[in-house]
């Protein structure tokens, strides 16, 4: 009988370890989808940006052209 119990105690903690093993692979797996997709949204330009971000990188660019304009040697 403790035999069976401690055969049993083994076999759940296999199953444990193959199971946690398994959710990491898949957890893996779905994290380098994401990052690929992510990756091709990056390459198409398909990303949508929020109206305030879009003004505020406006506003940027625009202070970035007006430091290279200050800047030019003469």
């Amino acid at each position: 009988m403790k035999m069976l119990l401690i055969l049993l105690v083994i076999i759940s903690v296999l199953v444990l370890l193959g199971l946690i093993v398994f959710s990491f692979k898949l957890l893996r797996k779905s994290q380098q989808e994401e990052l690929q997709q992510r990756r091709e949204m990056r390459a198409s330009q398909n990303m949508q940006v929020h109206p305030k971000v879009a003004d505020e990188l406006k506003r940027l660019d625009q202070l970035k052209r007006d430091l290279e304009e200050h800047h030019q040697p003469k």
